[in-house]
């Protein structure tokens, strides 16, 4: 029942007193008529939050006494102020005081014990049906000051805000902390460095921001959009904010709304809670999820990823990184999941301040139509998500040319290039629980949902990719590559973008075959299986010139023709062609009547071809080798040499050509791809390359070889 102060009061608004209103607000537990009564009374923002828009969620650890008196605490001061609002409390551990969640009426969602922050935040929201959430911690208390209806109006004021925060009173040091943090990127997203705010406050009183506290008013559509990595139990603050200033949301800060912050801790919470003691083990998912980012600094901690070491700088020192606790090594599960879980924008905000005006001239009328990110080279790397070879090759591609700052070569301008893994599904879960559609960009990787893995389903994984990217990106050229290569981009943009935009956009180039006899099963051993064609699928002896699947650019006219070409063989119930280097020659020889300028191009440049040794691996740097535009670890050059070695002897043997003799001369040349293990097997009566045929003598051990079945 009301208290009698609440029942007595008069009905209009014209007769209740200032003093009078305040009082209502201590009202609890009020009859439905007391409920309109009231929101007669209150300002009509106000009473729109608390009957009909507004979730407020707290994010609850109830192993801990203290804390459970501490959500009874808060609980209370809520229901002073907003008797009505929908409270959702994520408990991690289900252990809360359930007298207190009745009395409030609250309620309580569970979670496992340990979960963490960001799985309890990710909990509420998708709980809450409201279209503003106010996030919290249990250690707060409302107080005076603790306006809500300052942070939707403010959230009303800009529509383009994502949320509105506010600072904290701290009860124990007795001071005000506002935690406003501005981000700032250099090196095209490498290196992001976060500062202290100053604060250019606007209506209301509140100011954009890149990062604020965690108590905040925000839009429930934008976090249900960027939400948080729940392998962040804590250090999720950074990775958060981050994210949502490079999908462009701004962030609002109120520092005249405050609630009361209770920093003292237990004993008991102070010895086993993930925050004290074990928060390093967390700090490896930022550089996870953002795998461009070689460092990422703030005043109060910074991360290496580079060198996977972090550092907790020391306050008040001239040189606070220089402290003896820097370079300790970041904990990191090489066995675990690499793949982001923050699904970010093909170009953030860091490419176009670092890319600046790129090459507008030569975007795609309907491209421009459309919206669409400009990537003038787009590279889509094909890769197996959860494989540990493919995790190990994507590990190091991003320590080393991924991660390079690379620059156009007689211009001081950073290249405009994007890569993407591509991954499809291979019955393991994903970091992000609900993707928003079928594809979805997670950090560095492309997820084509309902395309399975395989080397047998690697033609519809391309196929797959290229449409994603037709009506996605406006891109220029595409380079379809493997997660065994190691490319040049300098090299390979500066070839590239010496063309015409006409030959550019009808680009197929790379390693080509001519001449390749297609394999039947019927004919050869068992490790050529995989590349077996039947005759149902292409009837032909030999294939036309294709370029080498290791890796092979396509200009964005030649995609549109590889595409068409697949829709018709689709139409026509015919199946794909399984070789998927192959295919794409078939499909783009077969359009020949309809551009005759797309044919295949040997680029200047020699690939290694694959070996299955994994003891290979290029050198950091290979930027003192610009005539390697495409390299691929080779076993043979490995075995003799092995690391930078294999790849400057590879250099010297299979230097760029530039006359058409030298490139005859090297086209001669037997390669690692005619091997198959040990077994050395002689070319067809042709060259590969269109040459004379070659002289071949086999190895005294190949005579003694069991024939195939």
């Amino acid at each position: 029942a009301p208290p009698a102060h609440c029942t007595n009061r008069h009905t209009t608004r014209a007769t209740v007193t200032q003093r009078e209103q305040k009082e209502l607000r201590t009202c609890t537990a009020p009859s439905s008529s007391h409920v309109r009564m009231l929101s007669s009374l209150l300002p009509s923002s106000l009473a729109f939050l608390a009957e009909s828009d507004l979730t407020i969620g707290i994010k609850h650890t109830s192993a801990y006494g203290f804390r459970r008196e501490q959500l009874d605490r808060l609980l209370r001061s809520i229901r002073r102020r907003y008797a009505t609002a929908e409270v959702i409390v994520a408990d991690d551990g289900c252990k809360a005081d359930r007298t207190a969640v009745y009395t409030h009426n609250v309620t309580l969602v569970c979670t496992e014990a340990g979960s963490g922050l960001s799985l309890g935040r990710n909990t509420i929201v998708r709980r809450a049906s409201t279209e503003f959430v106010l996030l919290l911690d249990d250690d707060v208390v409302f107080s005076e000051a603790t306006d809500l209806a300052a942070l939707h109006d403010a959230l009303v004021r800009d529509p383009g805000a994502a949320l509105a925060g506010g600072c904290y009173d701290d009860l124990v040091r007795g001071d005000a902390d506002c935690f406003n943090l501005a981000f700032s990127v250099t090196g095209g997203g490498t290196a992001v460095a976060a500062r202290f705010a100053t604060l250019q406050a606007q209506g209301g009183g509140c100011g954009v921001v890149d990062a604020t506290h965690n108590f905040f008013l925000a839009r429930r559509s934008a976090l249900v959009q960027h939400g948080w990595d729940a392998r962040q139990k804590v250090m999720e603050h950074e990775t958060f904010f981050y994210a949502l200033w490079l999908h462009g949301q701004r962030v609002l800060a109120c520092p005249a709304v405050r609630v009361q912050h209770n920093t003292s801790r237990s004993l008991a919470y102070v010895s086993s809670s993930l925050r004290f003691g074990r928060m390093a083990y967390f700090l490896q998912y930022l550089c996870k999820d953002f795998p461009e980012v070689a460092s990422f600094a703030t005043p109060f901690i910074r991360w290496d990823c580079a060198t996977r070491t972090y550092c907790e700088p020391t306050f008040n020192a001239r040189f606070p990184y220089n402290a003896p606790e820097c370079g300790k090594a970041m904990p990191w599960w090489e066995d675990e999941d690499d793949r982001s879980a923050v699904e970010l924008p093909l170009v953030t905000r860091a490419h176009v301040e670092a890319w600046g005006a790129v090459d507008a001239g030569s975007a795609s009328p309907t491209a421009r139509e459309l919206g669409l990110p400009r990537v003038p080279l787009l590279m889509m790397i094909m890769t197996h998500p959860t494989s540990a070879a493919s995790r190990a090759r994507r590990t190091h591609q991003r320590a080393t040319w991924l991660s390079k700052e690379w620059r156009q070569r007689d211009r001081p301008w950073p290249v405009p290039w994007r890569y993407l893994y591509v991954m499809g599904e291979d019955g393991s879960p994903t970091p992000r629980v609900s993707p928003s559609s079928t594809t979805a960009i997670s950090g560095d990787s492309l997820r084509l949902l309902g395309t399975a893995e395989g080397y047998r389903n690697l033609v519809h994984k391309v196929v797959a990719a290229m449409r994603w990217a037709a009506t996605e990106v406006d891109f220029d050229v595409l380079l379809k590559a493997d997660d065994d290569v190691v490319v040049h981009v300098s090299s390979l943009y500066d070839w590239v973008w010496r063309l015409t935009p006409q030959r550019r956009h009808a680009l197929y180039a790379g390693y080509v075959w001519r001449g390749k006899p297609v394999v039947r099963s019927d004919k050869l051993s068992q490790s050529w299986g995989r590349w077996a064609v039947p005759y149902e699928q292409y009837g032909e002896p030999t294939y036309p010139p294709y370029a080498d699947g290791s890796a092979y650019a396509l200009g964005r006219d030649a995609v549109a023709l590889v595409l068409q070409g697949v829709t018709e063989r689709e139409r026509a119930g015919a199946p794909l062609l399984e070789v998927e280097d192959a295919f794409v020659g078939v499909m783009l020889a077969a359009a020949a009547g309809r551009a005759a300028n797309v044919t295949p191009t040997h680029w200047p440049l020699r690939t290694l071809r694959a070996g299955a040794s994994a003891k290979f691996k290029p050198p950091d740097d290979i930027s003192p080798w610009p005539q390697l535009w495409v390299v691929q670890p080779e076993e043979a050059a490995a075995e003799a040499a092995g690391g930078a070695e294999a790849v400057r002897a590879a250099a010297e043997r299979l230097a760029w050509t530039k006359t058409a003799e030298a490139a005859a001369k090297a086209a001669n040349r037997i390669t690692p791809a005619d091997k198959v293990g040990k077994l050395f097997v002689p070319p067809a009566s042709a060259g590969d390359n269109g040459s004379a045929p070659l002289s071949f003598t086999p190895p005294a051990h190949c005579a003694k070889r069991r024939r195939p079945k």
